[in-house]
């Protein structure tokens, strides 16, 4: 049976303004694993989902030796930043070892063209098809980071909420084979609330299981279909998540946990990463200034060949201002860093695009100028708004002594 390929199987994330990985791979376009917190919101059961899209491999290799040969022309955005060796966020959108995968084998197959050119990928999965040799012998090859991702480590609680995915004790046992070849983090996402012992004892676990850095993310409640999808969660952790967001607080369609909550959280969860010796990223999107890996909640800043992370951002703009002790936030702290020519327009969806802007500097500007609790630099805690503006017309905001407390609360320059 033919399969329609999928287009944008390598793309560029809307998420550009404040990801370190905006560069997205994914070799299917939907997924059959049902978590029920899913912001993709795929149904597919498990089995191919109906209208699901394959990668076409041989695009990606091509794609791939155009970046690294010198002679030929990095006219796009995507080639600039290939050639750049920005690092793949392999996973995006959908599980690349999901159960189709043991049919369909397009996730080996790219791992083994990624491998070929060594490229930096950050591999996300709940999946447990890595056992297979196959696959462990690309990781071996290449240039991995492998994120396993958790909501919960108790196998009855993820039952409930990840209907086809391998159980948490599976994926433990798998981080305990992956380290051996590999860089591994594990990523708690969606953290839900509500018992900070138990999240403090999955922390050593998943330390203990080989996992060299850890991240952790709130749940977040879409606006749509709220009240079910709460008491979904809340009926399989066996309490009521409803007083963990009684603040309002909001960030494009999702209702975010209650601010105090989830610093306190965080600067409990950090001390254990600490003292079990692993590092440690609040991953929640307003605190991602503050981080101590500046690679977000992947924590591959320091690995070897995964340096050129993207840094063009505005998670970035703060962290060089806070650097230099200043207290006046201006887009110069963010033009210093690389950004690639080209358009973006068709990567982003119609909420984020801006008529007739399409390369990414202006796009970023407009963004910086008109921000909001959505985008830009108010999108941050810490960060106040003022009505003046640098000789350039580009606004000024303020990073208050809030700013510069969760800096050294979160570990962004331990030397602050």
């Amino acid at each position: 049976m033919s399969q329609q390929k999928y287009r944008y199987a390598l793309s560029l994330s809307s998420q550009i303004p404040h990801c370190s990985l905006p560069l997205r791979l994914d070799t299917y376009s939907k997924c059959s694993f049902r978590c029920s917190y899913c912001f993709a919101k795929n149904r597919g059961g498990n089995h191919p989902p109906a209208g699901m899209k394959v990668i076409d491999t041989k695009a990606l290799d091509k794609l791939l030796y155009r970046s690294v040969e010198d002679n030929l022309a990095k006219d796009t955005v995507l080639l600039q930043m290939l050639g750049r060796r920005v690092p793949l966020h392999f996973g995006g959108m959908s599980d690349p070892f999901m159960h189709y995968e043991a049919i369909g084998r397009k996730s080996l197959t790219t791992l083994s063209i990624l491998s070929k050119y060594k490229y930096p990928t950050v591999i996300s999965t709940k999946g447990d098809l890595l056992f297979d040799d196959r696959y462990l012998e690309m990781i071996s090859l290449g240039c991995f980071a492998i994120q396993l991702s958790f909501s919960s480590l108790d196998d009855n609680v993820s039952s409930l909420l990840e209907f086809n995915t391998p159980r948490p004790s599976r994926r433990i046992e798998l981080i305990k084979s992956l380290s051996k070849l590999s860089w591994v983090s594990a990523r708690l996402q969606p953290m839900i609330p509500g018992d900070l012992d138990r999240a403090k004892d999955n922390i050593k676990v998943l330390a203990a299981a080989g996992v060299r850095h850890v991240s952790v993310e709130f749940l977040k409640i879409p606006f749509i279909d709220s009240k079910n999808q709460m008491a979904t969660i809340g009926k399989a952790v066996g309490r009521d998540l409803s007083e963990y967001y009684s603040q309002r607080r909001t960030c494009g369609l999702e209702f975010l946990i209650n601010e105090n909550y989830a610093l306190h959280w965080h600067t409990e969860l950090i001390k254990v990463a600490r003292e079990n010796k692993i590092s440690y990223s609040s991953a929640d999107t307003d605190l991602l200034p503050y981080d101590a890996s500046d690679s977000c909640c992947s924590g591959t800043a320091e690995i070897e060949g995964f340096g050129n992370y993207y840094r063009y951002t505005f998670p970035q703009a703060i962290r060089n201002a806070i650097r230099l002790g200043e207290t006046e936030l201006k887009f110069a702290h963010l033009e210093s860093e690389w950004a690639p020519s080209g358009s973006i327009k068709h990567f982003l969806n119609s909420k984020t695009r801006i008529e007739g802007i399409n390369d990414v500097c202006r796009f970023m500007a407009d963004k910086w100028n008109n921000s909001n609790r959505t985008i830009g630099p108010l999108a941050f805690q810490g960060i106040s708004d003022t009505d003046r503006r640098d000789e350039n017309g580009m606004k000024i905001y303020i990073i208050t002594d809030s700013a510069f407390g969760l800096a050294k609360t979160l570990g962004l320059n331990n030397n602050i």
